[in-house]
């Protein structure tokens, strides 16, 4: 199942990333093969709704330190891809495996990740270092084919652009609080009737996929903010719909 997750802490920035990552995951696995088109659909236009009323857009966005942080996570991630596909043709058969293996993972996440808009190659990217970091065969491979500085330069590059785009989202989130607090509301209600419905369909099929991976990287986003608010000294309580200002 879905983790619950108290999104009144998050700061408008915050916000409207975790929505962003939350439709990112759902649309990399199909909304239609998750049934949950509609919900998706409505999500995704009330998220349009809130980045609308901040007068965000990917020009504004664009300043030298994040153009900066981008092309060096590009990079990373590039190395890391050529460097896997090589060792996929290897002719020692341990590296070949083991380059097969991330080969494969790497698929998962489409081609050419470094050309995806902000949002979604930080969720990617994210991803992929919790999954390399923590999944037993990929930490196996990660290791044989030393791939452990490209992992951590991939990882550190991804925080901090993802750090830099929260702060410029910050500096730019000056709507006005009532008509914010509106779409909030909104916004997160549309969120559960999501959760919900992957939930529904995550039992009536006991587990099977395509919802058994869509809710593992939906919970391993969840746990990223969650442990923000932790590190943020977050309150108590349950999901409140009052957002804090930025």
């Amino acid at each position: 199942m879905i983790n619950s997750i108290i999104l009144q802490p998050l700061r408008n920035g915050e916000y409207i990333q975790f929505l962003t990552d939350t439709l990112n995951i759902v649309s990399k696995n199909n909304p239609e093969a998750l049934k949950v088109s509609a919900q998706y659909d409505a999500l995704r236009t009330a998220t349009a709704d809130i980045e609308k009323l901040f007068k965000i857009s990917q020009g504004s966005l664009v300043t030298q330190e994040l153009e900066v942080l981008d092309k060096r996570r590009d990079d990373a991630i590039n190395g890391i891809t050529l460097q896997v596909q090589s060792l996929s043709y290897s002719a020692d058969a341990v590296l070949n495996k083991h380059g097969k293996t991330l080969s494969a993972h790497l698929a998962l996440f489409g081609t050419g990740i470094a050309k995806d808009n902000y949002q979604s190659e930080t969720t990617s990217l994210r991803n992929i270092a919790n999954d390399w970091k923590n999944k037993p065969e990929l930490q196996e491979a990660v290791t044989a084919l030393s791939l452990g500085s490209w992992l951590t330069e991939m990882e550190t590059a991804n925080d901090a652009f993802n750090l830099a785009y929260i702060k410029r989202n910050e500096e730019l989130a000056l709507a006005p609080s009532d008509k914010l607090k509106e779409l909030r509301n909104t916004a997160n209600n549309l969120y559960y009737k999501l959760r919900t419905r992957i939930n529904s369909n995550l039992d009536i099929s006991d587990g099977a996929e395509p919802w058994s991976a869509t809710v593992n990287l939906l919970n391993q986003n969840i746990s990223t903010y969650t442990a923000l608010q932790t590190r943020r000294g977050a309150g108590t309580g349950g999901e409140a719909l009052t957002p804090t200002i930025a």
